[in-house]
């Protein structure tokens, strides 16, 4: 039949875009040897856009669609990362466990990344109906605090700024005695300087960390910023390791660049994004206009963005009111916007 004949001819150009990626995966290996020897970072921001764009200038030769363009970039740029961040990194065979304090969804992302890297993971906190359930969703081990703690080698709090705050982390400190801890706050200033002296007080080893994905983004390919205390800085190997298993490229920063950075990256491009959506909102309204019918591929990759930040709202908001230099780089922009409006017209 005509059909079969067809289908036997896509199965072969499968066959060669299959190996065409295993070719270019291997480069990718080859490519990240080099950095490594370097002391170059895997990841180049310059370099990822230019090959979005040609993917989208090759495809648009043959009728596809640049959303599906983007789609297919950056799934095969975000493995290719992947392969190189695993290629160049140390990981011996060790059995790693991991106490994931949490089971929000940020919890829920990272147990399942470093369950499927092969770590024993253990789900807890204080609500353990909670973490006996997510434990069940993912296939791991879900134990009361004492319990979990116990027999771990990385203690993960998974938790937003109110538990460390509040008194809950303190209140169980004394049980990460022994144990590599950190945290996955946004911004951390104030805090990291706590969890310092925590760290001496009690005895165990801090490295602070900040994914720098959210909960709704595979792990695999992206970043995660590693901040070493003084009581961290001996362990820091192990906790790169860690986070490499799992396909993520670690960044070594100070606090006080870590949250300048993020005042940048997050703080300023989260206002910016706010500020847009309501802006089309309330002028949609004004206008008696349907914008969404005359999407440009720009405004859905806007609108998506958008769509996800409004899942982590509080995490947004968060940010917004905690880094110490959100204000700044906020009136900044303002009054960069309100010299561009100027010289406009």
């Amino acid at each position: 039949m005509e059909i079969d004949r067809l289908r036997e001819e896509i199965d072969k150009i499968d066959d060669a875009i299959a190996e065409l990626l295993g070719r270019r995966l291997e480069i990718a290996k080859r490519i990240a040897a080099i950095k490594n020897d370097k002391n170059i970072p895997i990841t180049d921001v310059n370099r990822e856009s230019e090959v979005l764009l040609k993917w989208r200038i090759r495809l648009a030769k043959y009728g596809v669609s640049s959303d599906l363009a983007s789609l297919l970039a950056q799934d095969i740029m975000r493995i290719s990362r992947a392969v190189q961040i695993k290629s160049v990194s140390n990981n011996a065979s060790k059995n790693r466990s991991i106490c994931i304090v949490g089971y929000g969804a940020m919890a829920k992302t990272l147990a399942q990344a470093f369950s499927n890297s092969g770590c024993s993971v253990t789900i807890t906190g204080r609500n353990i109906e909670k973490a006996t359930s997510l434990g069940k969703e993912l296939g791991v081990d879900a134990k009361p605090i004492p319990q979990a703690m116990e027999n771990c080698d990385f203690v993960l709090l998974a938790l937003s700024i109110n538990a460390f705050s509040n008194g809950y982390v303190n209140s169980i400190a004394n049980y990460m005695r022994g144990k590599i801890v950190m945290d996955i706050l946004s911004t951390k200033l104030y805090i990291f300087k706590h969890m310092v002296e925590q760290s001496k007080n009690i005895g165990f080893k801090y490295v602070s960390t900040h994914p720098l994905f959210g909960p709704y983004t595979s792990p695999v390919g992206e970043k995660v910023v590693l901040i070493p205390s003084e009581t961290g800085l001996d362990i820091l190997s192990d906790v790169i390791e860690l986070w490499t298993s799992i396909g993520v490229e670690p960044v070594i920063a100070s606090i006080e660049e870590h949250e300048k950075a993020m005042a940048i990256v997050q703080v300023l491009t989260h206002f910016v994004l706010l500020a847009y959506g309501q802006a089309v909102v309330k002028l949609s309204k004004e206008l008696s206009v349907d914008a969404s019918k005359f999407a440009t591929p720009t405004y859905r990759d806007v609108y998506s963005v958008l769509m996800r930040l409004g899942k982590i709202r509080s995490t947004v908001d968060e940010i917004q009111k905690m880094n110490p230099f959100a204000k700044m780089v906020r009136d900044s922009f303002l009054i960069i916007a309100n010299e561009i409006e100027k010289s406009l017209g």
